[in-house]
């Protein structure tokens, strides 16, 4: 029988771009661009991203922005310009490639993320390589190295220069800090008056947005194209939690007439947007509705009652709205009547005893039919779910009113009633991030069903947070179980990111199975010790111990350890020279570790401020020979140390 054998090289070029598509451009240009005459011509035409230097070393990405840029720059359709792992980077590249868009034809996408507010600034106005890009990414915010840079940038005069600047603009992420801003040379009205309409923009999403700026760019018709709206609102205080804004002007649909899809982030005003976007709504305009954040119930809450989101949303006629309320609420001090009213009637007119309860409001529309009339006000406290048994009534009386929240506590020993309030909705096994906490995936039963899912084949990233545990002697088992099945089965898991005290960190770091498994997966590990008084020595024998388990090298290539301990307990050269020479030692392909203390007037201080003490650390290390000369970078502030190697 004669076999036919097909041969690598014999494939069309067609699939020779897709292929090359999933290769990194400095490993497709060093493994094919001098291979035969036939490859050449393919690479001359192959579209090429400047990926996300996340898991480049400082030299390679540099390589990238001075060295291959500069001879493919034409070939270039995605930028990533990054200063997050690679200090001085992208002023690097300002200095050796030109930022004429002749040079730039096939540029159609850049993310900008924590660069200096002066490189930016730079990158703006000298846009021409942008001009006519279609998306742009911005992140500069909190607890990025730079954002304290960004301090006098708000919202305003951020999004609005950009869009002035690049018309062609289809998609616009931007994070940054938005602190309260005076406004000394033009107010934002005026700012506002400054913006052109812009015909491109469809998707708009805004981390960190304030209600002007929305109100601004909406109910003006500055964004006639938009279709997807993603906002963060801004909150300054947290005592702005439980003031509601005044009702805002309704958006009117010929400003916004191809909007559909809505996800708005808040923490306080669920009416004022309900409010705003009712004209589309009653239009039959929106496709998508969510709402998610938090949510703080004083007496005098305009949280909307049944009746008035019901008849909100049946103002549409449209047959494939989606409508998702998720928050998370509590109430001050003389308010909880209000909180537990409000969610014994959503209970009773949805007819779903998870949709509101304790520190939850889950509701989705059109799953849940509104079927079940929801009572008169006088006869809801009669069956409404009582948070804390035995309270006096008393409480909620006006004389009682405190701008203090109330922490609600969930006792264990009480499964039945307080376990069924954590809820939520099945677990997706597609999911690209996952968020575990005990009263998630154990109290409530869901961990028998997390068991069941076989394989997470897209999940990339794990959270852990904090939790207070129920006695000194509690111990994180089910958790560490649970985690161990989650990772063995999540063959594209790269990150885990914990917060925890000490305890949890010892149980995890004992843990042979567990230590094996992160070992051969992880690339990014970050620990941030919550409720405990810790130092980096304290993390580094937890982490060196956990990754010890494995025979195999570890394949960790970011470490990031936050500590909160007072630097008078442990903070000096000593120290710093003893245990990051270990870590490193540990981790043989380590190219990233951060150290950050939780800031505070100490490190301010020269005796204890990483500034003066990391050239210390450098140079101790240099003579010991624990680091060789041009091995690492590194870069500092008073309670921040940042290395690359």
């Amino acid at each position: 029988m004669n076999q036919h054998r097909t041969h690598f090289e014999n494939l069309p070029n067609e699939l020779f771009g897709i292929i090359f598509e999933y290769l990194a451009p400095h490993d497709l240009l060093h493994g094919f661009k001098k291979l035969n005459r036939r490859f050449q011509s393919i690479l001359i035409q192959q579209p090429l991203s400047l990926p996300n230097n996340r898991s480049m070393s400082y030299k390679l990405y540099c390589n990238y922005l001075i060295k291959i840029i500069p001879r493919y720059i034409s070939q270039i359709v995605y930028l990533h310009l990054s200063e997050r792992r690679a200090p001085h980077a992208v002023q690097q590249f300002i200095d050796n490639v030109p930022l004429d868009s002749q040079f730039w034809p096939a540029l159609k996408a850049v993310t900008i993320e924590d660069v200096p507010r002066d490189v930016f600034e730079t990158l703006l106005a000298d846009c021409s390589f942008l001009v006519n890009i279609q998306s742009l990414t911005l992140d500069s915010g909190f607890q990025l190295y730079h954002c304290d840079e960004y301090d006098e940038c708000d919202d305003f005069g951020a999004v609005i220069p950009i869009l002035n600047s690049l018309p062609k603009l289809r998609s616009l992420y931007l994070r940054i800090v938005n602190r309260p801003v005076i406004y000394v040379n033009s107010t934002p009205n005026e700012l506002a008056s400054r913006m052109d309409i812009h015909q491109h923009l469809q998707i708009l999403s805004i981390d960190d947005c304030s209600r002007e700026l929305l109100v601004e760019l909406l109910n003006n018709g500055y964004l006639p194209r938009l279709r997807q709206l993603h906002v963060s609102i801004t909150s300054h205080k947290h005592s702005d939690m439980s003031i509601d804004p005044p009702n805002p002007i309704p958006l009117k649909q010929v400003f916004a007439p191809e909007l559909r899809q809505v996800n708005i982030k808040l923490f306080t005003g669920v009416t004022w947007f309900l409010t705003f976007f009712e004209d589309l709504q009653r239009h039959s305009q929106l496709d998508c509705f969510k709402l998610s954040g938090h949510v703080r119930f004083t007496n005098n809450s305009s949280f909307p009652r049944v009746a008035a989101l019901q008849r909100w949303l049946t103002l549409t006629k449209s047959n494939i709205f989606q409508f998702r309320m998720k928050l998370s609420v509590d109430y001050n001090l003389g308010a909880q009547s209000v909180l537990e009213d409000i969610c014994a009637e959503y209970r009773r007119a949805t007819g779903d005893e998870y949709s509101a309860g304790y520190g939850n409001i889950d509701i989705r529309y059109p799953e849940m039919s509104f079927s079940y009339p929801p009572v008169k006000d006088d006869n809801i406290a009669d069956e409404s779910v009582v948070m804390n048994e035995g309270e006096d009534n008393s409480t909620s009386s006006d004389n009682n009113i405190s701008d203090e929240p109330v922490v609600m506590d969930v006792d264990e020993s009480n499964s039945t009633t307080s376990d069924e309030w954590f809820r939520d909705e099945p677990l997706d096994e597609n999911i690209k991030e996952m968020e575990l906490s005990e009263c998630d995936y154990v109290n409530n039963g869901l961990f028998k069903e997390l068991q069941e899912i076989p394989c997470w084949h897209r999940l990339q990233r794990i959270t852990i947070d904090y939790e207070v545990p129920m006695n000194e002697n509690y111990i994180f088992g089910k958790k560490l179980t649970r985690l161990a099945h989650v990772i063995q089965c999540s063959p594209q898991l790269r990150e885990l990111y914990i917060e925890q005290n000490l305890q949890y960190g010892h149980a995890l770091a004992s843990n042979t199975q567990l230590g094996i498994l992160l070992a051969c997966k992880l690339e990014v590990f970050c620990y941030t010790v919550s409720h405990d008084t810790s130092s980096l020595g304290d993390l580094a024998q937890i982490v060196d111990t956990l990754f010890s388990h494995s025979l195999s090298p570890p394949c960790l290539k970011e470490l990031i350890l936050k500590v909160n301990g007072h630097p008078s307990t442990w903070l000096s050269t000593k120290h710093l020279v003893r245990w990051i020479a270990k870590l490193f030692k540990r981790f043989p392909v380590l190219i990233h570790f951060t150290l950050n203390c939780q800031p505070s007037e100490a490190y301010e201080h020269n005796e204890y401020s990483l500034s003066k003490l990391a050239p210390k650390w450098f140079g101790v290390s240099l003579l010991s020979r624990r680091i060789r000369p041009g091995q690492i970078e590194y870069r500092h502030k008073p309670h921040s140390l940042d290395i690359w190697l």
